[in-house]
């Protein structure tokens, strides 16, 4: 049950708490860690070697729960595991009030913004952050690469101009539960920073296709924001949903989430849908693209990839 809920490189395992959450908690409450999800942390803690070190992302958790963390100390004890705690620093006090008598050291390393749990000989968190980055990317461009299905000759790709010799089809990760969790986090991450390097408020996530939907509606959960799904607004459909035109998203920023985008035809109809309400949608966020983000001038986009990086086997064409 623990294995999809972390990675593991030659130095360290690595998960995020809304992962276990997730798994033990479902999504009702996923900002709050609960002590079945503390059970989980400590199984992954009895699975880490004592040569490596455990490092959890805390980012979205607010609370933790009365004896959450009662098992994961246990495993903690008399022993030279370590735990990393990132993104939790306002959980300190929290941390240290619920160790009650159990005999574990914790940390804080305010310099890199880390709760260190249990062993405390000196690590260089730089060299691990940066194989936990190397390995991230990789599995990312692992996971989106198998979504390309080769045909047998080049055909016309659906709601678009373009011809190709295969088919980026999401859907291959929308039916892997473990791939479906990470990659919605990756996604978080990039529209978290969106959010913030682009000073945004009032955001509403908005998608226009029944795959992108899926990435919209847990970005929405994730970070507690509003989200809604466009019917029939693709580049071969008519626009027969203005009942989506909730009044109360009127004025909004608006940020579009999709999965594979070429033209972008769907993102401009969808940013001339969103004005009908007085709202804006100057930003984009997608799996993949089949242009550069400076193609586009009516919005940013934002990718994980371009097309072109996720499958070299990938060719497009406007003519036969």
């Amino acid at each position: 049950m623990t294995k999809n809920l972390y990675f593991e490189t030659s130095r360290t395992l690595f998960t995020r708490a809304q992962a276990i959450v997730w798994v033990s908690n479902g999504l009702s409450e996923i900002d709050l860690f609960e002590k079945s999800a503390g059970t989980l942390l400590s199984k992954i803690i009895d699975t880490t070697p004592e040569q490596k070190t455990l490092i959890v992302n805390f980012k979205g958790i607010v609370r933790l729960v009365d004896h959450c963390l009662d098992e994961v100390f246990s495993s903690l004890e008399g022993n030279k595991k370590r735990l990393i705690i990132t993104n939790g620093k306002q959980l300190h006090d929290q941390f240290t009030r619920l160790k009650k008598g159990k005999v574990v050291d914790i940390r804080e390393d305010s310099a890199n913004a880390l709760i260190v749990l249990g062993n405390q000989d000196p690590i260089d968190f730089e060299e691990l952050s940066d194989e936990r980055t190397v390995h991230i990317n990789s599995y990312i461009s692992q996971i989106l690469k198998s979504t390309f299905k080769k045909f047998d000759d080049f055909k016309r790709l659906c709601s678009t101009p373009f011809l190709a010799n295969g088919e980026f089809d999401s859907k291959v990760i929308i039916e892997s539960p473990k791939d479906f969790m990470w990659i919605s986090f990756y996604l978080s991450n990039k529209l978290s920073n969106i959010i913030e390097s682009e000073l945004l408020s009032n955001v509403v996530l908005v998608s226009a296709s029944l795959r992108g939907a899926m990435f919209t509606s847990i970005l929405g959960i994730l970070n507690d924001l509003d989200y809604h799904t466009i019917d029939h607004i693709g580049p071969i459909h008519k626009v027969y949903d203005f009942n989506s035109l909730n009044s109360e998203h009127r004025g909004k920023n608006h940020i579009y989430i999709g999965d594979f985008v070429f033209g972008g035809t769907e993102i401009k109809l969808t940013k001339v849908y969103t004005s009908f309400n007085d709202a804006t949608l100057d930003h984009a966020l997608v799996l993949g693209s089949l242009f550069n983000s400076e193609v586009f001038t009516d919005f940013k986009l934002h990718q994980l990839n371009t097309l072109n990086q996720i499958s070299n086997e990938a060719k497009f064409k406007l003519f036969d």
